[in-house]
């Protein structure tokens, strides 16, 4: 029987998933990573985590690093994951499909010539606050007057007043180390060496090798974030410091980022910033185009072909947005921000990152299963087939009706692993309710018009 309210249609339904995983199902939380989305080669996916095997042992001295090219070479070898670091952010057996966004999602899979890989995984399988709702005091100067005011800390942050004043703290001592670096020849003069690629809402990672191995610490990010002064996006490298001075266009201060190697910080995700509101990342199969002035995630083989420098697995990475002019709606610790170039409006940054694969039918809505909600539009039309893409740390269904009403006559999802994907098509106008069987509390309605 249909909830009142509801007109009742006949579903198509498609699904993409076979794998059953051991994962936790409790209830949960309500770069260098290149935009835009995805397709590729239809070869099936690997059935375990990627192989990272080790990089071979370089002789770059950090301290005599000059160049991007020695620079990448020593932030692979400090920074690679082992075989077992690696396994530790899949669960067991997980077989996957294209799909996620980074910095909205927990994983990001991507298909290349040599099949379905994952590029990204972000943040701790349990306890995720991923605090980017312009509603939500989440950016720098939000946080910082927050704590200032005394005011009740609102419920979705998940902190403690103590957890905040700690918090911000620490972002205003990472906030006056960007400020005395607010001239790129200061980056330069102190050893920091650009990746020549800046991305769009984000800006260009300066690095400095020499501070990798020391562990976290806020005064010393191993990262400073800048873009070009012009507000314009290049569409080929930028420039380099040479002999402690910038060579090339104007550039701006517009954050901070670190890198912190698993062999010193360990391979769980890392307790550092105080609070849950810090989702550290790990980039994987990246290749970094430094020549071209751009990431891409094609296989090893193609990109050493193409002079790129290819990492199976990085480190640890989080940016951290703390300088007042570039103060970040997004979220003080989120991956994107819409005041760098191409500005932009906050809300519209989502789904110019959702990655789609070659099992993504044409014409359809996308929504993105992660932190524990269906994100996305659910508004489709007749016969537009609305398709849901599972990248949260657990398993999910999509199910018709409610907790207290099911029907999975209608549709059912079965069980959705990570990385798994399911499509459904409504033949009536209509709203309709769904559920997630394993967590009762994960509801939405989907509109469907003519």
């Amino acid at each position: 029987m249909t909830p009142a309210g509801h007109q009742r249609g006949r579903f198509a339904i498609a699904a993409v998933t076979t794998c059953l995983v051991v994962a936790a199902c409790s209830s949960g939380n309500g770069g260098l990573e290149s935009a835009g989305n995805t397709t590729g080669s239809t070869t099936p996916p690997p059935t375990t985590a990627p192989a990272t095997t080790a990089v071979p042992t370089t002789t770059i001295d950090p301290t005599e690093a000059r160049t991007i090219e020695q620079v990448n070479a020593y932030v692979a070898e400090a920074a690679a994951f082992d075989q077992v670091g690696a396994d530790a952010q899949f669960p067991a057996g997980l077989k996957f499909s294209a799909g996620g966004a980074p910095g909205y999602s927990r994983y990001v899979f991507r298909e290349n010539s040599s099949g379905v890989v994952p590029t990204l995984v972000e943040g701790p399988l349990t306890g995720t606050v991923r605090c980017q709702d312009e509603a939500l005091p989440c950016s720098y100067l939000e946080l910082k007057a927050l704590a200032e005011s005394g005011a009740p800390i609102p419920a979705a942050l998940e902190m403690t007043p103590d957890e905040l004043t700690e918090l911000v703290g620490q972002l205003d001592t990472l906030s006056a180390f960007a400020e005395a670096h607010r001239d790129v020849n200061s980056a330069c003069a102190e050893g920091f060496v650009s990746d020549q690629i800046q991305t769009p809402n984000m800006g260009s990672h300066f690095y400095q090798p020499q501070w990798l191995g020391d562990g976290f610490d806020p005064a010393r990010p191993e990262i400073l974030l800048y873009a070009r002064a012009d507000g314009q996006v290049p569409d080929g490298p930028i420039g380099q410091c040479v002999d402690g001075a910038w060579q090339g266009e104007p550039m701006q201060l517009v954050g901070t980022s670190f890198i912190i190697p698993p062999a010193v910080i360990g391979n769980q995700h890392p307790e550092t910033f105080a609070g849950p509101l810090d989702n550290w990342h790990i980039h994987y199969n990246l290749c970094r185009g430094n020549s071209q002035g751009r990431d891409t995630f094609v296989p090893r083989s193609e990109c050493e072909a193409a002079g790129g420098n290819f990492s199976a697995a990085l480190g640890w990475m989080i940016h951290a947005w703390v300088d007042p002019q570039h103060d970040n709606q997004l979220g003080v610790f989120s991956m994107w921000n819409s005041t760098i170039a191409p500005v932009s409006d906050a809300n519209t940054i989502l789904e110019t990152r959702e990655v789609r694969g070659s099992d993504f039918p044409a014409g359809a809505q996308q929504s993105l299963i992660s932190d524990f909600l269906y994100n996305g539009k659910l508004d489709v039309a007749v016969g537009q087939p609305l398709f849901f893409n599972n990248v949260d740390a657990v398993p999910h269904t999509v199910t018709a009706g409610t907790p207290r009403d099911p029907k999975l006559g209608d549709f059912d999802s079965g069980l959705l692993a990570p990385g798994s994907n399911f499509a459904v098509t409504f033949d009536e106008p209509g709203t309709y309710s769904l559920f997630c069987a394993l967590h009762t509390d994960m509801v939405a309605t989907v509109t469907v018009t003519e």
